[in-house]
């Protein structure tokens, strides 16, 4: 249990019609009656009931300012409340003024500012949270599509935390074994054969690649599929790259090298969110600046889960160059299908002009998605983030160690099993949280917002 209570505002800073304040800890209700005045508030108020009345300053009533706002009080006692504390929210007007004196008035009253992240800490120290829930907190605040928001709410009801249960109960089951062959060991009570051992080690490494083939998935979701067009110079690549967001957010020129920068624009299509990034147009001519195009056209195109590789199929020839050791999957466009056809190979005929061939290249993306398990991962509520995906890569490479010393001649003995399952299964634990550091808890919740 914390000994300080915090206070912070919970909804975005600026102007709104609606702001709400946040306090939490062992004296928010009395830090509430202190800047909070209405019927029926007070000791032995029921949690989870909202009240109208009178927001200020913890002075004397016959100060100048002493009233700061009207508005609702609710009341959440712990430990049925988002950090398992008592919790009182201020629902006010959202001018920064208002903001700004409540939260002022709320310090004086004897509560402390509070960091990124703490309510969610609270809730996670509290129990209320396991921490890839905690996280799954995060994923839903910065939620950008349909899809990323059920999968982080389904992560958020346990869906991660059941498959790394699933995956830890055999281990544990088998350690609990092999410290009991141990603890006997002189009376032969107990056995754990090596070959059963190394069967449930395997199963659960094949477990945590299931998991980890869902690893994209969650980078796709949290950050969209990032999609970059590359080609030459006036094949199509601005146009059609307007076309696909719907606006005219990058400039088109018969000049060639007009576009020298990258230009990206942010897409919702079918649930899931795509990032289209125009480059500059690759050839071996062109001075200075443009080179510095093509060489960010180059890095861009390293980091596509997407490539569209441009041509304008009312030209032959007009492929062009396309950047080396890209390992993303490459859908060849044609583009100015208005102008004409040649005879050409490509995925998908297009045209930025009539419209032609747009469904069937988002066909064609949706399809290109699908096989990083994007479906598969919001079903089931796991969207795994680089920490999640570091500790199981760990994991796995244990247990194939593991299953090795296991089938050796002789194998693996019962004491130094039992001491690498017991290590991989505190790997894992961190994953949930039930294994943590301090510094693992600041790592994650220090890129909270504040509030949160």
């Amino acid at each position: 249990m914390h000994e300080t209570t915090i206070v912070a505002q919970a909804t975005p800073e600026g102007s709104g019609g609606l702001a709400v304040l946040r306090l939490s800890g062992p004296d928010a209700l009395a830090i509430a009656g202190r800047v909070f005045t209405a019927r029926r508030f007070g000791p032995g108020r029921p949690s989870h009931r909202a009240v109208y009345g009178i927001l200020h300053t913890p002075n004397d009533v016959t100060t100048d300012d002493y009233e700061i706002d009207r508005c609702l009080a609710l009341t959440l006692l712990g430990p049925a409340s988002y950090t398992g504390e008592d919790t009182v929210e201020f629902q006010c007007h959202g001018g920064p003024a208002v903001v700004r004196r409540a939260l002022a008035a709320c310090r004086q009253a004897g509560a402390e500012p509070a960091s990124a992240g703490d309510f969610t800490r609270r809730a996670f120290l509290n129990g209320r949270l396991t921490l890839d829930q905690a996280e799954a907190v995060a994923d839903l605040v910065g939620a950008g599509s349909d899809q990323a928001a059920r999968a982080a709410l389904r992560q958020l009801r346990g869906g991660l935390d059941d498959q790394l249960r699933q995956l830890e109960q055999p281990l544990l089951e088998l350690l609990a074994r092999l410290e009991g062959s141990f603890e006997f060991l002189d009376e032969e009570e107990v056995d754990v054969p090596s070959a059963e051992a190394a069967g449930i080690v395997r199963a659960a490494s094949a477990r945590m690649d299931e998991l980890l083939a869902m690893a994209p998935a969650g980078r796709l979701l949290r950050d969209g599929v990032q999609v970059v067009l590359v080609g030459p110079p006036n094949v199509g690549k601005s146009s059609l790259f307007n076309a696909l967001v719907g606006d005219e957010r990058a400039i088109v020129d018969e000049e060639p090298g007009t576009t020298r920068d990258v230009v990206s624009a942010r897409v919702e299509h079918d649930g899931l969110t795509y990032v289209f990034h125009d480059t500059a147009g690759l050839r071996e001519e062109g001075g200075r600046i443009e080179h510095k195009g093509m060489d960010r056209t180059r890095r861009e195109a390293a980091g596509a889960d997407v490539m569209l590789a441009l041509r304008d199929v009312s030209r032959p020839g007009s492929g062009g160059l396309l950047p080396a050791d890209v390992r993303a999957p490459v859908l060849v466009v044609g583009t100015k299908a208005d102008l004409g056809e040649t005879s050409t190979t490509v995925d998908v005929i297009t045209s930025s002009v009539d419209g032609r061939g747009l469904d069937e290249l988002w066909s064609l993306l949706t399809e290109t998605v699908r096989d990083r398990r994007v479906d598969q991962a919001v079903a089931m509520g796991v969207v795994l983030n680089e920490r999640h995906r570091g500790r199981l890569v760990q994991c796995r490479d244990d247990l194939a160690e593991l299953s090795g010393m296991l089938t050796a001649d002789p194998p693996a003995g019962t004491e130094v099993t039992g001491t690498v399952l017991a290590s991989i299964l505190g790997r894992l634990g961190e994953i949930s949280g039930r294994v943590f550091t301090e510094h693992l808890l600041e790592t994650i919740f220090n890129k909270f917002c504040i509030g949160k």
